[in-house]
């Protein structure tokens, strides 16, 4: 069982000054929220790094903890290794990438064109091996899927702008970004120890529980599909250049960009492939089929139950649900939120759960059966 809490005045007057501060905070957010993109992306760097200035903030020389000055180093290493990073991409990546999209936008006219002519002449073949009726509850059914999904990229995209301003603070937020990641990194430990004190000790080891599932769950998912993007982007990049795909490297950096989007990703990054495809001669376009198949086949049997499935073990089925209720409620963001943020809810739910039982199970045995064990209900 949950510990039982007896609260003071005292600690009840705290409790309330807390809460009411944290729904100030939480207020002045929402009204900048406008200017806090770059903070974001910052606290999504910040994240993702983590882990790596850690990592050699604990292999420096004594010298330097001694005089504090090894995870400022650390940091800055990793500063070094982040340039190198984009400098290298800027270097090899961008140019080509930029170049092969020039001449798309050069042809587009001539492949529309030919996209006109092939459309028309599918469309043939179609009105004469198609019954009138099926044709029409077929067109009916493309109708609705196209406004569909049409309504949903335009919600997310205009949501995901409505969040980035123009403002003075917006860039400015660019501007001042690394020099705050700077200091979240290095005054990481000192702030969770600060957040720590704020926190009674009855129900401290719960709440460092919930936020280890959390963590564990989203450093997992957002590593994971990062890693996923990396892989697909060049294998449908490899393989586009097999077959013969014109502008195999914009393409295959499409396919992998949308690979961030879990479940729809795949599918929709396979798309312009294939119409660029289609449009060269059918064969190329069924080589292409073939290719993302391929790539699609090696996802699910290989990669993604290595890297991203052990962090959210949720069903597919489920995954489009979630999808769904997160673009209609953030829009593009809620799209890539909505999956490990329903797995926390999942094992939140669970731990929580455990604890409340009449058991007495203590926090480190709720945390350990969490990932280990099926929950069953029992009211």
């Amino acid at each position: 069982m949950l510990p039982q809490l007896s609260i003071s005045p005292a600690r009840r007057n705290r409790l309330i000054l807390v809460v009411l501060l944290l729904l100030l905070i939480c207020w002045m957010l929402y009204v900048a929220r406008s200017a806090l993109f770059p903070y974001i992306i910052g606290l999504v760097a910040a994240y993702l790094v983590l882990p790596l200035v850690n990592f050699l903030d604990r292999r420096m020389p004594s010298r330097l903890r001694d005089r504090n000055l090894s995870r400022p180093l650390s940091i800055l290493i990793v500063y070094l290794i982040a340039i190198l990073f984009i400098a290298g991409v800027f270097s090899f990546l961008i140019p080509p990438v930029v170049k092969q999209g020039q001449i798309l936008w050069k042809q587009m006219p001539e492949l529309a064109v030919k996209g006109q002519a092939l459309g028309a002449e599918l469309l043939g073949k179609y009105q004469e091996l198609i019954p009138l009726d099926i044709q029409q509850r077929i067109q009916s059914s493309l109708e609705r899927l196209i406004s569909t999904i049409g309504q949903a990229l335009r919600e997310g995209l205009t949501r995901t702008v409505s969040v980035i301003s123009s403002t003075i603070s917006f860039f400015l937020g660019i501007l001042v970004v690394p020099f705050w990641l700077f200091y979240i990194l290095n005054d990481e430990a000192k702030v969770r120890e600060s957040a720590l004190d704020l926190i009674p000790d009855k129900i401290e080891p719960d709440l460092l529980n919930i936020l280890r599932i959390t963590d564990d769950i989203f450093s997992a998912y957002i590593r994971g599909q990062l890693i996923l993007c990396l892989f697909i982007g060049v294998m449908a990049t490899v393989g586009l250049l097999i077959v013969g795909v014109d502008f195999a490297l914009l393409l295959g950096l499409i396919a992998g960009a949308f690979e961030i989007l879990p479940f729809v990703g795949p599918i929709l990054g396979a798309i312009p492939a294939l119409f660029v495809a289609v449009l060269q001669s059918p064969t190329t376009a069924l080589w292409t089929l073939v290719v993302f198949i391929i790539i699609q086949q090696v996802e699910n049997l290989f990669l993604a139950p290595k890297i991203a499935g052990e962090s959210v073990k949720l069903h597919p089925a489920l995954v489009m649900v979630v999808l769904v209720v997160g673009n209609e409620a953030l829009g593009l963001w809620g799209m890539l939120l909505a999956v490990p943020l329903t797995a926390v809810v999942r094992d939140v739910f669970k731990y929580l759960y455990l604890r409340f039982s009449d058991e007495g199970v203590s926090p480190a045995e709720a945390l350990g059966r969490v990932r280990t064990e099926k929950m069953t209900l029992e009211v």
